[in-house]
């Protein structure tokens, strides 16, 4: 093969397309495909001018054991090689990829935070009040987990439960939001059900971790935690790196994925239920057998069950933290060893910075047909009086700044960064709130011709509707319609416009302000500062 590479280059493409595949045997690895391989191997040998009486068509069994023996080596040069012919599904264990620009391992609390989703081994029940007095319950899917979790001290920042089917970038920048703000315990409402001694959240616990933030991020290659948003939010609003690690490389995350199975054992695979780990588990076989049993949980009930686990995890003592808790180790570190901490900047804090996003438009109308300016945005027509009088803003591009819990209420800025002030959704839209995604769902139905809604009617009612008819044929429905329950129960009363961009501050400030500015310097300013936008990031994204 020295003489000529096309005949190893034939006993490559035969591995990498799976027509030669590895196995284990009694006596080592054997080799599946040989018959292939050798007829192909034999009529190359031909065309590169071979003859009969050259090796290997002059032996007898024309150079098979030969064969043999090269694919073997070639096929175990590397770990990754020999497992692709093995058709490995995932490999595991290995050598952790050095990144430059972030650290390894975490020192100091705060340093190394990782996130990841779980869904949550357990079949759950909502409650739906038909008529004053009479409920009806109904099987929902299972919901995600999404959970920040410190490195160094092993302790929870904060979690999100989601009902959807896939969390979104949403759900994790709503994740990222609850680990900065600090915690309130909900009120417990089972019987029995309490917190241990000691038992909390760090930004609970520690006042000076409110709006802590960290400076690394890990997580997975899911299409949400490398959405856009995503990644500007942790870069440009938490100043952290991004770190996304390998595919199909749990153990690259440790911390995380063993929280989540401790999790688990403590609280899911002990509640009626309870799916088990998979399904040659004997809990899920006892469970499938008492299906139509009514000790099934609620959804209610798991978010205190969570609530109190998770917070009891804070408080228990770690082997790996020299019997300490996650809890005393941040206290020792806050009080005894007193690290240097960074915090959000305090307009963010005020403005829930991490709520809005950003979207591109343009202003319609038309001053021939009468018609004022406005804004389309999913949908729905947005105006006010101060934009309904623009005529000169007709077809100029704007930035637009919303709220995915509440999209009532836009906030609209011009190219050159002007605020041109909040405009309002019209027609039936403005009667009830909801979220963007709950949007987006009322459209498809309604383009799909699953939902009709007649003028006049309450595109959100009629959604709410359409959920509850159908809850009891799917989980998804059901899901879908506590989902909004949910949004349309939380929001407030008069919708509330979004902060839009931060004109002037110090991010991450310490834990002192800004130094006030000298009254000679303060004179020669005229009017608001704004940054400019630079060309290039303010954090990193790294992806291995």
């Amino acid at each position: 093969m020295q003489r000529y590479p096309e005949l190893e280059a034939l006993i490559v493409s035969e591995l990498q397309e799976h027509r030669v595949v590895v196995a284990e045997g009694a006596r080592g690895l054997v080799l599946s495909g040989l018959s292939g391989l050798h007829r192909r191997f034999r009529q190359l040998c031909l065309q590169l001018g071979l003859t009969e009486r050259d090796y290997p068509l002059v032996q007898k069994q024309q150079g098979i054991r030969s064969l043999t023996a090269a694919a073997k080596a070639i096929a175990t040069r590397t770990f990754e090689t020999a497992a692709g012919a093995a058709l490995a599904n995932k490999r595991s264990g290995g050598v952790r990829p050095d990144v430059q620009g972030l650290p390894s391992v975490a020192t100091l609390p705060y340093d190394i935070v990782e996130f990841d989703g779980h869904r949550v081994d357990v079949r759950l029940r909502v409650v739906f009040e038909r008529v004053a007095g009479v409920e009806e319950s109904f099987d929902i899917e299972r919901v995600w987990l999404l959970t920040i979790i410190d490195v160094c001290s092993r302790a929870v920042l904060g979690y999100h439960i989601v009902l959807e089917p896939e969390y979104s970038r949403f759900d994790v920048l709503k994740t990222v939001e609850r680990s900065l703000v600090p915690w309130r315990p909900p009120p417990l409402t089972i019987p029995g059900l309490r917190y241990a001694p000691g038992a909390g959240m760090p930004s609970e616990r520690f006042p000076e971790l409110g709006y802590a933030v960290w400076n690394v991020f890990r997580f997975d290659n899911a299409r949400a935690n490398l959405a856009q948003d995503t990644l500007r939010v942790l870069t440009e609003i938490v100043g952290c790196g991004a770190h996304a690690g390998p595919a199909y490389r749990p153990n690259e995350r440790p911390h995380i994925e063993r929280f989540f199975g401790t999790l688990a054992s403590v609280l899911a695979h002990r509640l009626p239920g309870t799916t088990g780990t998979g399904a040659s588990d004997p809990r899920r076989r006892i469970e499938e057998l008492n299906a139509g049993a009514l000790a099934v949980v609620r959804l209610d009930e798991l978010m205190e069950l969570t609530a109190v686990a998770i917070a009891n995890y804070n408080a228990q003592p770690h082997s790996s933290l020299g019997g300490r808790s996650p809890l005393e180790t941040l206290g020792y570190y806050i009080d005894q060893k007193r690290i240097a901490l960074r915090w959000l900047a305090e307009p963010m804090r005020r403005h829930l910075c991490l709520l809005q996003h950003q979207h591109e438009g343009h202003v319609r109308g038309s001053i021939a047909r009468g018609a004022r300016p406005y804004i389309q945005f999913f949908g729905a027509s947005y105006t006010s009086h101060s934009l309904a009088s623009r005529a000169d803003l007709i077809g100029q591009p704007v930035q637009i700044y919303f709220d995915v819990e509440d999209v009532r209420l836009l906030r609209v800025f011009d190219a050159g960064g002007r605020e041109l002030g909040v405009v309002e959704v019209q027609g039936a839209w403005r009667r009830t709130a909801h979220t963007l995604r709950m949007r987006r769902e009322i459209l498809a139905l309604v383009r799909d011709r699953k939902l009709r809604i007649v003028r006049y009617d309450d595109p959100v009612q009629c959604y709410l509707e359409y959920l509850r008819k159908h809850a009891g044929k799917r989980r998804r429905s059901a899901s879908k319609a506590e989902t909004a329950r949910r949004a349309v129960q939380d929001a407030p009363p008069a919708p509330q416009a979004p902060p839009g961009p931060v004109q002037s501050t110090e991010k991450n400030m310490g834990p002192s302000e800004a130094a006030p500015r000298k009254a000679d310097d303060a004179t020669e300013l005229s009017g608001p500062l704004k940054g400019r936008s630079l060309s290039i990031g303010t954090g990193q994204v790294f992806s291995r």
